[in-house]
């Protein structure tokens, strides 16, 4: 299997993403021109008096004006008073590939496909930061078909494994300059934030583990190691833990040395997992599966960076009854990604090399 195949799989997936979108939402009907009057630029100082609401889809938010109108069963919207339509247009995982290879790649396959009758694209995409501080790559194209103004900014985001389009749309001969539409269209990814990764879902929190145990994690940064849920009386660990999430993660597993996992390691293992995570049993030959090259039904779970983690147990002492405890205890160290559609950390025992798997069940009392 080759890397053009790999490429080829991905950036059809985005590209069949925008086109669904884009052919059955279109420009809205031709309104009264009394009702729609066509105007010079963006009108800033009217969206500044402008009431907003917040739109969260497909682990992102962005604000709209709350008079905009959503076409239904997208993520697009008629702007009132203009014969455009805005929004999110695709959004689709960032996988292994650079942010650079994955925009050349996209613009090769809509000159090779004559997806456009005219495409303006710039050679490389420029740093971008979201309204939330996340850094990002951004990218404006420009096409048109037929008589269809596509303004489409490129959006990709590889802290969150996430590939995003917002477009503009327009007829072309009314709007002109394309410039109002792209006005409007920075207007609108200006308030993007992303929902993924965003906070920690393991401090603070009980959780039924798959051997039947269950583990207690206070919030000052105590815990309890049950043998059963059902019996918190007799044999436990108790101790204390530590957690850590996405880039210091992966910066805290690297330094501890004694375990062998080395930066390059943790990022290449990373990489893998970002094409589509299968629990408790993710390797590298997934990378094929989840690009679609090779055949497999199996349930695939988006994961990121800050998805990412890093837990710290470390047992102080072990409680047989209130009459026997034993003072010491190992540390143990556990790695991998909480995925919150399941409400589960999908975890490495690097102790033992086993996997685990802890499902929430509450917010420690």
């Amino acid at each position: 299997m080759n890397n053009q195949l790999l490429k080829r799989a991905w950036i059809l997936l985005l590209a069949a993403l925008m086109l669904v979108a884009l052919s059955a939402c279109g420009v809205p009907p031709e309104e009264d021109a009394d009702s729609a009057p066509q105007e010079e630029g963006v009108d800033t100082g009217g969206q500044e008096d402008a009431s907003y609401t917040a739109y969260s889809t497909q682990g992102v938010a962005f604000a709209v004006p709350a008079d905009w109108t959503r076409a239904e069963g997208t993520d697009l919207f008629y702007a009132t008073g203009r014969q455009e339509v805005y929004g999110l247009n695709g959004a689709s995982p960032l996988g292994s590939y650079s942010p650079q290879g994955f925009y050349e790649a996209l613009v090769g396959h809509y000159e090779d496909t004559n997806q456009f009758s005219s495409l303006q694209a710039a050679e490389t995409m420029d740093a971008w930061q979201s309204a939330d501080g996340i850094d990002c790559y951004a990218a404006d194209l420009t096409g048109y078909q037929d008589s269809i103004l596509y303004c489409t900014k490129l959006i990709v985001a590889p802290q969150k494994n996430l590939v995003l389009t917002f477009c503009g749309q327009a007829n072309a001969e009314t709007v002109g300059d394309p410039s109002q539409v792209w006005g409007m269209l920075n207007f609108l990814c200006e308030s993007l934030t992303f929902e993924v990764g965003t906070q920690d879902e393991i401090t603070g929190n009980t959780f039924l583990c798959g051997d039947g145990s269950q583990l207690c994690l206070q919030d000052g940064g105590d815990f309890r190691w049950y043998q059963s849920a059902e019996d918190h009386e007799h044999q436990y660990y108790e101790g204390v833990y530590e957690v850590y999430r996405g880039q210091a993660a992966m910066d805290k597993v690297a330094s501890m040395t004694e375990y062998g996992l080395t930066m390059e390691e943790l990022e290449r293992v990373l990489s893998v997992c970002l094409n589509g995570y299968i629990p408790g049993e993710s390797r590298p030959v997934d990378y094929f599966y989840a690009t679609g090259e090779l055949e497999d039904n199996r349930e695939r779970y988006q994961v990121c960076l800050d998805t990412f983690y890093g837990v710290i147990l470390h047992n102080q002492r072990l409680i047989t009854s209130p009459e026997e405890v034993r003072e010491g205890g190992n540390s143990t160290l556990y790695i991998g990604f909480y995925l919150p559609e399941l409400g589960m950390a999908d975890l490495t025992n690097c102790n033992v090399g086993s996997n685990t798997q802890w499902t929430f069940q509450e917010k420690t009392a």
